[in-house]
């Protein structure tokens, strides 16, 4: 029985007992509830006693009268959905222990103390503004500010300055995270929290959202109506961790104030909140924020608060309350579901930097059931064999690993995971840190996105009614049409591709693939009458018993008789036997006096044989009896076995005998070694020698043919018997071309289904009874915040809206915590979180997926998640940040996949020339991608190395910087199909000088800045493709056409080179570099100011600064076309046994065969093409392209035994990269190589035309 039937049958029961215990006082019985409102319990499991005023037919009396009956009825029901269970107190401990974790209260944190402004992050309104101008601005009397103009003085050029600065840090932030985190933060309070330590406080008490604009020279902030002004929670929460007191967090939204109540609104809520504050007497006048150095600070009492006037506009990023307030609920609840559970239990300290365990290797795959089967999958997109392995996981394992390195389709994964949820009827939702993530999943996602309902900022309330109000109007379509029956054709065909492999590729009864006897020369040219009358010759010899044993058997035969010691010794061994055939019956252990002995014997013998003769009949007659006494006496003596012909034998002749015993020493060594074979090996080596003496023909060279007869003889057996398989060898193309086009109708069908079950479930929200009041919320001016909105209709929201795709913190802010409310969860760019930022997440979840790359960037104190200092301080040197580097935390990716099974995607797709890619797939992944070789050589080298004459000053380099504003505009200028741009820096400082300057540039060449501009803002199905100028640590996730490199570091002015390599020291700091190295799909370029081998790295014990050094030789080698120099440095990671993961490059005799008749007909052919693992066996060349690939079919058959990868995906996969690929049998070129070859002509005819 069902989950949903048993909860029916439950509910039904209960309805049942309400009934007669409830009887009115004139008998009639209450009706409680329809059985159409328990058919809808059961299916919806409500949670909440709201939930039920959704359901039709049921109103407050219900809710009133029984709700929390049945309401805990439909919550067990959902604990057992969730497979939840209690919370032991190891698992408790633990998750204190990561709720610690959360916010790290420090004076670094400027929502707590903020002594002075700063450069970068904010600026005192009462500089160049008028206190009354900006509580106008506030309060609404006012709309528009104008802060600063830069024409006005230098005070005024050096703010411009600043506010320039603020403006590019917030919209880079919201580039990153989503969230647009510019406020004016107004009053402040400063004093000394309650509690042990003396922890200070100046902190904002309330952020009102402003949106700043630069006008031509003038900066311009107005009221951001789209989001709410907020009180500081985090200052909240801080006053309760300092007083070690634990209460339900405030609600921080502030939906509506004005002038006149506006203050003691905000006394109030901090009151409410534990703490109160002075406040100075008089009318409000805003003063100038004073800037307090170190010891500056007073020495307020514990619980002295103070509330101050003052205006900073600035970026104050909220971090981890809402995650906060997660956890207590969860420890507070004291359950926890087995995803969450299998996580963290017996949590310690692992090496995170390990490569173990590895990805599930296809063995181990088919082993737990998880290799996929078409019926499995669901998809929009094209998938190769990895992706499709995720999803056939998922759907039989509850939790799972992706490895997603660089340009391995990740979020193509990511579509397909959440389509086959959908289609399923599950709920899913998509976490991530990243915009970005969030963003290209939502592009995917195609026409079918405007189902999703994506949030990266919770005070974008636009945004979500926005999409809330599209999803409304959407009209229900009629639904798709059921996936299975295509769904077993693809398999059917696929099972025919398992079959070839199966019975060609793979061992047979015989012992060995047939593959391989094929791959032999023909032994037979039937044409020819002179080998034909050899064959007559073996096939008379050969006994057939030799026929019947295994391939190991008939090699072992050959490999024995190999050895021309052996066959001499058979060989005289059968000449004795066969000049005294009764030598085999002699004792072995005469000795050499027994011999001399016998032959007396013999010699008399001889004598009483000749007188014999010379007499009469009747005398011989009388006198025979006892000669053949004397000779049965000497046979009795010498011989065993014997018999009447052996008497006779011997007195036949006894002087022939007794010459005979010259071979007798012989004959018992050769004899041994006779006895010492087996039945078959005596019958091979008689064969062998018949053959020989018939042919007239040296024992090896016949050894030799009679091997290839054998084999041929079962080759022919079974090519006799396997017709249909050579069929559908034949058909092999067709089998593939139906796959495609099956498969390619098969999306199509997905895509009907998906989104008629999307637009069907919208109905949840659009035919619920509180539609009513769903829209006039959404068409409302005044908007509810997200969180009081979901918590309301959260009932219709998560059954109408099937995809959801958040950050953690928007997951924690706005999502019910609920175990179990969504059956699949998805996180990606997983490296990037800690651990602690996931838990709420995966509690809410069924089922878990974590993508990621432990080989890119963990989490640090320079990322979003804990609050450790103010990133932006200007008193913070590069050499503190290149310390806080170091401090890298275990990700949730990494606890993950110590726990979960994990998939490694290994297709790049990202690179359109392997030597992007190459080194990070050498370097990192031990060669495991499959990158596809290059079609045509690029006009210019696809990486580029400019030399600067820079130095490195106040940790920048101004010609490297000026250099990259000078390749900026050559791109602008040059670029023929609208490319994109990006421009990495190895550090902050770097990255804001590149900034810096092509502002500059800006300023001075209008054409320039409508180019930046109009870059900047660039969109692709609304993803950001727009130019960017970051570090290292903020560039996971992009991808751009073009990327430009400023290294940075380079001589100081007294000319010496500083070894400072920051982030790169540290352990895994390499994994920077390989985000850095591989963003870009068709060009780098690198700008730098130092040769690699001024590096002096050999006698440093960590990798980064040794893998740059090799990186910046193989950019070099690159950028001059050594190609010898480059493949040189990829093999320099090769481990020391020479074992590497990539697929070896092997001589195969077809190829060869191929390779010789192609040149003989005039083509230009390469052989194993490629730098990468992936290589191509032949490649036929023509005006510097290659216009056909050639591959072999032992080689595929004996990479992979998948059959959609070997046989499918693979292929695709070239072609997707621009390859025509044609694929050589190796039963053809047996049967029939002209055949084969003309095949191989014709395709290449074909690719030349198209």
């Amino acid at each position: 029985m069902s989950l949903e039937d048993s909860l029916y049958n439950e509910l039904y029961d209960l309805r049942d007992r309400l009934r007669n215990e409830r009887v009115y006082s004139n008998g009639r019985m209450p009706s409680v509830c329809s059985d159409e409102a328990l058919r809808e319990m059961a299916q919806r499991i409500p949670t909440k006693l709201d939930d039920f005023t959704a359901i039709e037919g049921i109103g407050q009396k219900f809710v009133e009268q029984y709700g929390e009956e049945f309401l805990a009825v439909t919550r067990k029901y959902a604990f057992t959905a969730a497979k939840g269970s209690k919370i032991e107190r190891g698992l408790a401990q633990t998750l204190r222990e990561l709720q610690k974790k959360l916010v790290n209260i420090s004076k670094g944190n400027r929502l707590l103390y903020q002594p002075k402004t700063s450069s970068k992050n904010s600026y005192d309104l009462l500089n160049t503004v008028q206190g009354k101008d900006v509580i106008d601005l506030i309060f609404g009397s006012k709309r528009v500010l104008h802060v600063c103009e830069s024409s006005r003085g230098k005070e005024n050029e050096k703010a411009y300055r600043r506010l320039g600065n603020i403006l590019r840090e917030v919209n880079r932030d919201q580039r990153e995270r989503g969230a647009f985190d510019l406020y004016i933060a107004y009053p402040f309070v400063e004093g000394r929290l309650v509690g042990e330590d003396d922890f200070y406080v100046r902190a904002p008490l309330v952020l009102f959202p402003v949106i700043m604009e630069k006008d031509g020279s003038v900066f311009k902030v107005k009221m951001d109506d789209s989001r709410d002004p907020i009180y500081n929670n985090t200052l909240v929460l801080a006053a309760m961790k300092v007083a070690k007191k634990n209460r339900a967090m405030p609600d921080n939204v502030i939906d509506a104030y004005d002038e006149k109540t506006f203050l003691s609104d905000l006394l109030t809520y901090y009151e409410d909140a534990g703490f109160t504050m002075d406040v100075p007497k008089g009318r409000v006048q805003l003063s100038a924020f004073r800037e307090y150095k170190a010891d500056e600070f007073p020495r307020y009492l514990p619980g002295e608060m103070h509330l101050t006037y003052n205006a900073v506009l600035g970026k104050y990023p909220s971090y981890s309350n809402f995650i906060q307030r997660d956890f207590d609920t969860l420890l507070g609840g004291k359950e926890i579901n087995h995803t969450l559970s299998d996580l963290i239990k017996d949590l310690n300290k692992e090496d995170f930097y390990s490569e173990y365990p590895l990805p599930l290797s296809l063995d181990e795959l088919k082993e737990k059931g998880m290799e996929a089967s078409e019926r499995d999958l669901v998809y929009i997109n094209h998938l190769n064999s990895a992706q499709e392995n995720v999803l056939t996981a998922i759907s039989k394992e509850d939790e799972i690993v992706v490895q997603g390195p660089p340009g391995t389709g990740k979020s193509q994964v990511i579509t397909g995971l959440i389509s086959a949820a959908v289609v399923s009827g599950k709920t899913v939702l998509m976490v991530s840190e990243k915009k970005t993530a969030l963003d290209v999943v939502y592009s995917r996602m195609g026409t079918l996105s405007k189902y999703c309902m994506q949030i990266d900022d919770t005070a974008d309330k636009d945004r979500f009614y926005q999409q809330l109000g599209v999803m409304l109007n959407i009209p229900p379509l009629a639904m798709g049409t059921d996936l299975s029956p295509v769904a077993d054709q693809i398999d059917c065909d696929v099972g025919k591709l398992t079959g070839i492999a199966r019975e060609i590729y793979e061992p047979d009864s015989f012992g060995i693939a047939p593959v391989k006897l094929y791959a032999m020369d023909k032994w037979l040219d039937s044409n020819d009458r002179g080998q034909f009358e050899t064959y007559r010759r073996y096939q008379k010899t050969v006994s057939p018993s030799l026929l019947s044993i295994k391939y190991g058997a008939v090699k072992d035969l050959h490999g024995k008789f190999s050895d021309p010691v052996l066959v001499n010794n058979y060989q005289e061994y059968m000449d004795i036997t066969e000049r005294s055939p009764w030598m085999t019956i002699m004792k072995q252990d005469l000795n050499n006096f027994q011999i001399a002995e016998l032959r007396t014997d013999l010699e008399r013998l001889d004598g009483e044989v000749s007188d014999l003769s010379k007499k009469g009949f009747l005398s011989r007659l009388f006198s025979k009896g006892k000669v053949t006494r004397d000779a049965t006496a000497i046979v009795n003596k010498y011989f065993q076995n014997y018999n009447s012909k052996t008497i006779e034998n011997v007195m036949g002749d006894p002087i022939a005998v007794a010459d005979a015993m010259d071979d007798y020493d012989m004959y018992t060594n050769r004899a041994t070694v006779y006895h010492n074979l087996t039945i078959d090996e005596r019958e091979y080596g008689k064969d062998l020698l018949l053959l020989s003496r018939d042919l007239n023909a040296p024992y090896d060279l016949v050894n030799d043919e009679m091997l290839r007869y054998i084999l041929n003889d079962h080759l022919q057996r079974f090519d006799a018997t396997h017709k249909m398989i050579m069929q559908e060898l034949h058909d092999f193309d067709s089998i593939i071309a139906d796959m495609d086009a099956k498969m390619a109708q098969k999306r199509e069908m997905t895509r009907q289904l998906l989104e008629s079950t999307l637009s069907n479930d919208l109905r949840y929200i659009t035919e619920s009874k509180r539609r009513g009041d769903i829209v006039r919320i959404v068409d409302n001016k005044r908007k509810w915040s997200l969180n009081k909105f979901i918590d309301r209709y959260g009932y219709e929201l998560f059954k109408g809206i099937r995809v959801w795709l958040l950050t953690p913190e928007v997951v924690s802010e706005i999502i019910p915590m609920e175990m179990g409310l969504f059956d699949l969860l998805i996180f990606d760019e997983a490296s990037q979180m800690y651990v602690e930022r996931g838990i709420p997440s995966i509690y809410r979840a069924k089922k878990v997926v974590v993508a990621g790359d432990h080989k890119q960037l963990r989490p640090s104190s320079l990322g979003t998640g804990r609050v450790t200092y103010d990133e932006d301080d200007d008193e913070m040197e590069d050499s503190d940040i290149d310390i806080n580097a170091a401090l890298e935390e275990e990700s949730l990716l990494d606890l993950a996949r110590s726990r979960y099974d994990s998939i490694l995607l290994n297709f790049h797709y990202r690179s359109k020339y392997e030597e992007l890619i190459a080194f990070s797939n050498y370097a990192f992944y031990g060669g495991r991608l499959f990158v596809s070789p290059n079609v045509a050589k690029p006009e210019r080298p696809p990486i580029e190395v400019i030399r600067v004459d820079g130095t490195w000053e106040d940790r920048c380099n101004t010609a490297e910087a000026d250099r990259i504003v000078g390749l900026l505009k050559m791109f602008f200028s040059e670029r023929k199909n609208r490319e994109t741009v990006g421009i990495i820096t190895f550090n902050v400082s770097q990255r804001d000088l590149i900034s810096d300057r092509i502002d500059e540039e800006c300023a001075r060449d209008p054409v320039f800045a409508a180019a930046v501009n109009a870059e900047s803002r660039r969109f692709d199905n609304e993803e950001d493709v727009g130019l960017f100028v970051k570090n290292i640590e903020s560039v996971q996730g992009d991808e751009r056409d073009v990327i430009m490199f400023s290294v940075g570091y380079a001589k100081n002015r007294e000319g010496k080179f500083m070894q400072r390599f920051g982030w790169l020291n540290a352990r895994g700091g390499e994994n920077r570099l390989n985000v850095a190295i591989s963003r870009a799909k068709k060009k780098i370029f690198i700008v730098n100011s130092f040769e690699p081998e001024e590096l002096q790295v050999d006698n440093l014990k960590s990798e980064g600064p040794k893998i740059l050094k090799k990186y910046l030789q193989y950019a070099r080698a690159v950028s001059d076309g050594n190609g010898e120099v480059a493949q040189s440095i990829l093999q320099s990671f090769v481990g020391p046994d020479g074992k590497r993961y990539a697929e070896e490059i092997q001589r195969i005799p077809v190829m060869d065969k191929v390779y010789e008749a192609l040149l003989r007909k005039g083509y230009t052919v390469s052989r194993n093409v490629g730098i990468g693992g992936y290589t191509i066996d032949l490649a036929v060349k023509q005006d510097d392209r290659y216009i056909l690939g050639i591959e072999c079919d032992s080689r595929i058959y004996d990479m992979s035994g998948n059959t959609r990868e070997r046989d499918y995906h693979r292929q695709k996969y070239l072609e997707s990269r621009g390859w025509h690929i044609h694929r050589v049998w190796t039963p053809g070129m047996w049967k029939d190589p002209d055949s084969e070859i003309s095949k191989i002509v014709t395709a290449i005819e074909k690719a030349q035309s198209s």
